[in-house]
C-alpha cells in the first residue's frame, strides 16, 4: 500500500544540537501512526517539519518528504508546494488550542475561512462535540474555554477535507467525555481514508486509538510497531517506562483525612458572562489546611472560572472568599496574592517571551522582596533541578517545549512557598514520567510545609492520586464532593459517573487485549 505520508532521514537542529535526528515515518490512507515520547522528545517538532513550521533558527533536512492521494503527489521539500497543501491536503490541530486562534475571530468566519460553507458550520461544530452549535458561531475565540477551543482546532484542521491530519496533542485540553470523542472522531476520519498521524504523551489514547506506535527519545525512534506489541510487551527502556508510569498504574493516595481550619472558603460563588448566562451559580466549596482538593468537571463547567475569581483576576457577581487566612473585600487582593500562587493552564502563554527559565522562577521572589538577590537565585535553580531542568535555566519559552513550559511555570508557583496553590491543569502538558514526578513533588510539598491546593483538572486519574477529595463541578455547582477511596463506589451524580466511565482503572490492559 502507497504511504499517504512518507518520510524519510528528519533531521532538525537548533545551533548544531540535534531535536531529530534520522526519523523515518510512513502513514497509509486510513491508518492511524501515534508518536508517542516524553517532553522535548522531539514529537511536535516532527509536525513542524512536515508542515514547514520550524522557526529560526532550526534548520531541517530529510532524503525525503512527500505527501500522496487521490489529488497527485506533492513534494513537500518544496516550500511552495508545501504552503499550497497546507490546510487542504494537510490539516493540523494545533497543541496550543487558544494561541491557534485570532482572539477576536467569530467561530463561524473561522470555520468558513477555513473551507466550509455557510451551511456546513454548525454540523461541523456539532461533529466536533459541541452540543448547541448555533450558540458557538457567533463567539468570539477569546470568550472560549480551552477545551471548546481546541473542538474548534480540530473543526478548523478537517473543513477542507485534507489526506492527511495531523493532531498535536488534541487531548490535553479535553475532559475525559470529551477525549472519548474526539478519539472516536479521528477513528472516523481514518475509516473514512484520512491519513491520521497523532503527538501524544496519553498512552491511554495511543492505546485506543492507533494501529501502530512510533516510540521517539532524545530526537530518534527507538521503538516501533502495531500498538499490542508496542505497548503490551515494549522492548525498549523508554517505551517501559511510559507504560510504567501512567497515572492510573501508580499507588493511589492514602492520609487520613484533613482536620484543619479551612484556609480557602467559599460561600454562594456566582459568575455570569456576558452571552453565557452562569458559569458559576451559588458555588460554596472549602478545603482545609494541608488538604489537596481536586475539581473535575467537563469542558466549560466553570473550572477555570472559579480560579479565576479565586485569584481577583475576575469579579464575582456575588458571594464570598477567604483564602490563606485574608479576606481580599477587607484587606484587598495585594494580600491575597502573598500566600496564593496560581500554575496556569497556558504554560507558554504566562511566561515572558523575553525572559530565562531562571529569571521567571525568580520573578516572584524579586517582587514579594523574599530574601537577598543571591538567595533568590540559589532557591530559583533548586526548584529548576528539582524539576529536572537544571539545563535549561538559561532558556527562553521559546527555547522550551509546552511540558518543559509547564514545569518551569510550576516552579514558578511554587518559589514563594504559598500557603495556598491553585493549579489549573496542572499535568496536561506533561508526559507520564513527568506527571508521576509532579505527583510526588507536589505531594512532599504538601506534605513539608502544610500547603494546601485546589487543583483543577479534566484527568481523574491524575487527581486521585494527587487529592484528598474530588468535588465534581457540572453547570456551575459542585453536584459530587468525596473522599478519593470513596469516589469509585460511592458517585451516584450522572456527572461523576460519566467522568469514571471515561477513566477506567486500567485503561491499557482493554485497549491491547
Amino acid at each position: 500500500m502507497t504511504p499517504a505520508l512518507t518520510v524519510r532521514g528528519l533531521t532538525v537542529d537548533y545551533r548544531g544540537a540535534a531535536v531529530l535526528d534520522d526519523v523515518d515515518l510512513d502513514v497509509a490512507a486510513g491508518e492511524v501512526l501515534v508518536v508517542l515520547g516524553g517532553s522535548g522528545s522531539g514529537k511536535s517538532t516532527v509536525l513542524r517539519a512536515v508542515l514547514g513550521l520550524v522557526p529560526a533558527p532550526g534548520r531541517v533536512r530529510a532524503a525525503r518528504l512527500a505527501l500522496a492521494g487521490g489529488r497527485g503527489p506533492i513534494d513537500l521539500a518544496d516550500p511552495r508546494a508545501r504552503r499550497r497543501a497546507r490546510g487542504d491536503r494537510i490539516g493540523l490541530v494545533f497543541q496550543d488550542p487558544v494561541l491557534a486562534l485570532t482572539p477576536l475571530r467569530r467561530v463561524g468566519s473561522l470555520v468558513r475561512e477555513a473551507g466550509a460553507d455557510r451551511s456546513g458550520v454548525e454540523p461541523l461544530l456539532a461533529a466536533s462535540g459541541f452540543g448547541r452549535p448555533a450558540a458557538v458561531v457567533d463567539r468570539r475565540a477569546f470568550t472560549l474555554s480551552g477545551g471548546m477551543a481546541q473542538r474548534v482546532g480540530f473543526v478548523l484542521a478537517v473543513a477542507g477535507g485534507p489526506d492527511v491530519l495531523l493532531a498535536d496533542e488534541p487531548t490535553t485540553a479535553l475532559d475525559g467525555p470529551a477525549r472519548v470523542e474526539l478519539v472516536d472522531r479521528l477513528r472516523e476520519r481514518a475509516a473514512a481514508g484520512t491519513a491520521v498521524v497523532l503527538v501524544t504523551h496519553d498512552v491511554g489514547v495511543a492505546a485506543a486509538l492507533a494501529d501502530r506506535v512510533l516510540v521517539l527519545d532524545g530526537g530518534r525512534v527507538v521503538e516501533s510497531g502495531p500498538t499490542a506489541r508496542v505497548l503490551g510487551a515494549p522492548a525498549h527502556p523508554t517505551t517501559r517506562a511510559l507504560v510504567r508510569d501512567v497515572p492510573w498504574a501508580l499507588p493511589p493516595r492514602r492520609r487520613a483525612p484533613a482536620k484543619g481550619p479551612a484556609v480557602v472558603r467559599v460561600r454562594g460563588l456566582t459568575k455570569a458572562h456576558p452571552g453565557a448566562g452562569a458559569v458559576l451559580d451559588g458555588l460554596d466549596l472549602d478545603v482545609a489546611e494541608g488538604e489537596v482538593v481536586g475539581v473535575a468537571g467537563r469542558s466549560g463547567d466553570g473550572k477555570t472560572t472559579l480560579l479565576r475569581c479565586l485569584l481577583g483576576l475576575e469579579r464575582p457577581d456575588a458571594g464570598e472568599l477567604r483564602l490563606g487566612g485574608v479576606d481580599p473585600a477587607a484587606e484587598g487582593w495585594a494580600a491575597v496574592r502573598r500566600v496564593v500562587q496560581l500554575v496556569p493552564q497556558d504554560p507558554r502563554g504566562s511566561l515572558n517571551p523575553w525572559r530565562t527559565a531562571a529569571q521567571q522562577v525568580a520573578d516572584p521572589l524579586d517582587f514579594h522582596r523574599i530574601g537577598d538577590r543571591a538567595a533568590r537565585r540559589v532557591r530559583a535553580m533548586e526548584l529548576l533541578d528539582a524539576f529536572g531542568l537544571g539545563g535549561l535555566a538559561g532558556r527562553r519559552p521559546t527555547e522550551l517545549s509546552t511540558g518543559q513550559c509547564q514545569r518551569v511555570a510550576i516552579a514558578r508557583a511554587l518559589a514563594v512557598r504559598p500557603r495556598v496553590l491553585l493549579a489549573d491543569e496542572p499535568a496536561s502538558a506533561l508526559d507520564v514520567t513527568r506527571q508521576a514526578e509532579l505527583i510526588e513533588l507536589l505531594t512532599a510539598v504538601v506534605a513539608e510545609h502544610g500547603t494546601s491546593a485546589l487543583v483543577v483538572s479534566h484527568d481523574l486519574h491524575v487527581l486521585e492520586r494527587l487529592c484528598d477529595r474530588v468535588a465534581v463541578l457540572a453547570e456551575g455547582r459542585i453536584v459530587e464532593d468525596l473522599p478519593v477511596g470513596r469516589l469509585r463506589a460511592d458517585a451516584a451524580h450522572e456527572r461523576t459517573r460519566a467522568l469514571l466511565a471515561a477513566h477506567p482503572t486500567d485503561p491499557l490492559a482493554a485497549a491491547t487485549a
